[in-house]
This record gives structure tokens, C-alpha cells and sequence, in this order.
């Protein structure tokens, strides 16, 4: 298990492997941390939404995150928040970065309509 602490809405590079049908791909990827650090702490296992580089539209599920210093991706990224993991500790690599604020508030518009949830 990752001995690092894990917090919500930071980035990290996340191994998929074993991956399934449909899912994204075997590839480690950055990955946003949605759980929350409650969470984060007592369970080992932590929900994620993955990135992709390969997203060349951007609408209200799959969000565009441009690299900055701050999130710490190098290339223009969409965090394709239909696509939640609950992923085991040890499949965490390193931390990448943390959202800006307007990040996490369109991230959080985006699940929120993904799973029909009124706040």
C-alpha cells in the first residue's frame, strides 16, 4: 500500500492494469482523487476519475484540464467524469498535482450531472 497520504481533488498516476472491456486501457494515467479524505485514510481502496489525452471534443462530462504548474499535467488533458474507479491504494504511483478551484467546482457539475444527483 502507497505509505503516502492520498487526498481529495489531488492528481495522481494511477496504474489500471488489470484492465477489462471498455475500460480506458492498461495505461498508467493521472488521475483525480473524488473520494473523500475521510475516506481516503480508512479504506484501501480510493475513488478516482481518469484523464486521457486522446479527448478531442470537451462538453459537460468530459471536462478539459489545461497543464499548469498547480495540476502538474504535461499536456492538454479531459478528466472523463462518466468513467468513476474505486482503485486499491497500491495501484498509486506518484502525485502529479492538485485541481485549482474551478476545476473542482466543474468537476464536481460534471458527476453530479453524470449521476443525477440534486445538491
Amino acid at each position: 500500500m502507497v505509505s503516502k497520504e492520498i487526498r481529495q481533488n489531488e492528481i495522481w498516476l494511477v496504474n489500471y492494469e488489470p484492465s477489462r472491456k471498455g475500460e480506458l486501457g492498461k495505461t498508467a494515467r493521472p488521475s483525480i482523487v473524488v473520494q473523500n479524505n475521510e475516506g481516503c485514510v480508512l479504506l484501501d481502496t480510493i475513488t478516482v476519475i481518469p484523464t486521457s489525452t486522446k479527448i478531442e471534443q470537451y462538453d459537460e462530462i468530459y471536462i478539459y484540464l489545461k497543464p499548469t504548474k498547480q495540476n502538474g499535467l504535461n499536456k492538454p488533458s479531459a478528466a472523463i467524469c462518466s468513467h468513476l474507479y474505486t482503485i486499491s491504494k497500491n495501484n498509486f504511483i506518484k502525485k502529479i498535482g492538485t485541481l485549482n478551484q474551478q476545476e473542482i467546482e466543474t468537476i464536481t457539475r460534471a458527476i453530479t450531472l453524470h449521476l443525477d444527483i440534486d445538491v
